[in-house]
């Protein structure tokens, strides 16, 4: 995101970007918690709504994907 404009969220996606934060972080197993940042999660969530994405699980799977 840094390369290109801020982007912008309307509160639906902003929604949808929390809940899918909130269920990437339930996915991972507590000792992974521990060596993860929810931060790291929602770099990764934020990237993808920047490139138009809005579906739910696509957005977990980028969250997780490392």
């Amino acid at each position: 995101m840094t390369d290109q404009e801020p982007a912008n969220f309307d509160l639906k996606t902003v929604a949808l970007m929390r809940e899918a934060l909130d269920d990437a972080w339930g996915c991972l197993p507590h000792q992974q918690r521990a060596n993860s940042s929810r931060s790291l999660l929602a770099e990764r969530i934020l990237k993808e709504a920047a490139k138009g994405e809005r579906d739910r699980e696509r957005l977990i799977d980028a969250a997780l994907a490392a």
